[in-house]
């Protein structure tokens, strides 16, 4: 039998909640905030306390608590690439909801399919989270890890799983009212310049050029499959894609891109051959994040912020027991700006 002593030494030894807010360099109080789950912390501050918490073997104490009670307060957040503007934009509105209610968030940062799976499982088995909200993740990960049924409450941003809330938007849709535009301007070559399907993301490159393909058909334009090429999702990608066509012999007079950073890509091509924008050649982006803004480009609107309150709304409710219908796709919105006009200089209304 152990003896009061080494009991009273093992007792010292456990972590305080001084130890936790020492190892997070926060005050006490912050600590305490945050293992009570008070919204009144920032995403950034949590998250190092609750690593902290995990350093110090202060975890076992969180995790009783939370099973007296029966949750844990908490809010799983899978995403990928979260460092993108668009998912950014998706994770303000998703901290912006969260932080009006009593959850915290944790976010799990997604770049390959095993890191993934090893999130999910994770989560699955130490019931972390309360439940989970899956931004832009293809649906077939998240069913691979919970075949059968889902092992929490989920909310899926832009994917789709069985079995969860999903809040949707029409990607075909969107494209096609950026080719539309151009089209409508009298252009009648047009490339289009999206990402490649990643390992870990859904099919929305794939609806982007149905999308496409839709305005060309409309307009008895052909589809040349020269004017249509994957490359990184990024303005260097763009840049590089945009420098190959411009070289053709016969180089498109527009570009139509599946992210703003590849548009603004384009743009820094065009302008380094000498050519005028839009001019000489037109320019549209995707997703209308803050930069697409800085420099006047004409682009897709995704709801991002809003998709992101709505989906924490959503799983909240959920979790009270009080799952209700799931919201309506969200509209992508065409916004012209000065990067699109026709050959012939007209521009729209």
């Amino acid at each position: 039998m152990e003896s009061v002593p080494e009991a009273r030494a093992a007792l010292r030894r456990r972590p305080t909640i001084r130890d936790v807010a020492r190892e997070a360099d926060v005050g006490v109080g912050t600590a305490s905030r945050v293992l009570s789950g008070s919204p009144h912390v920032s995403v950034p501050t949590r998250q190092r306390v609750l690593d902290a918490v995990e350093r110090l073997g202060f975890l076992s104490s969180l995790m009783a608590r939370g099973l007296v009670k029966g949750q844990t307060q908490t809010l799983g957040v899978l995403v990928p690439f979260f460092a993108k503007h668009y998912f950014l934009e998706i994770l303000r509105g998703v901290e912006q909801s969260a932080s009006s209610s009593d959850y915290s968030l944790i976010i799990y940062n997604v770049e390959h399919r095993e890191q993934a799976q090893a999130h999910l499982v994770f989560l699955a088995r130490t019931r972390r989270v309360d439940g989970l909200l899956v931004i832009a993740l293809s649906g077939r990960l998240i069913s691979a890890a919970y075949p059968g049924r889902l092992a929490l409450p989920i909310v899926c941003i832009d994917t789709r799983v069985p079995g969860a809330i999903n809040l949707s938007v029409d990607h075909k849709e969107g494209m096609y009212l950026a080719v539309q535009h151009l089209i409508k301007l009298g252009h009648k070559s047009i490339a289009l310049i999206d990402r490649p399907q990643d390992p870990v993301s859904g099919t929305r490159s794939r609806a982007r050029q149905k999308g496409y393909g839709k305005a060309h058909r409309e307009a008895g334009l052909p589809v040349s499959d020269s004017l249509v090429v994957v490359a990184d999702y990024s303005q260097e990608g763009g840049y590089e894609a945009a420098s190959k066509m411009l070289d053709l012999q016969q180089p498109p007079t527009a570009f139509a891109c599946g992210s703003d950073l590849q548009a603004i890509g384009v743009l820094q091509a065009v302008r380094e051959r000498g050519l005028r924008v839009p001019a000489d050649v037109a320019a549209t982006g995707y997703h209308d994040v803050e930069p697409a803004q800085w420099v006047g480009l004409t682009t897709v609107r995704v709801p991002a912020f809003e998709m992101g309150r709505a989906a924490v709304a959503a799983l909240l409710e959920t979790l009270a027991g009080r799952p209700g219908q799931p919201p309506a796709p969200f509209r992508p919105e065409l916004v012209v700006r000065e990067t699109s006009q026709g050959p012939d200089g007209t521009r729209s209304k």
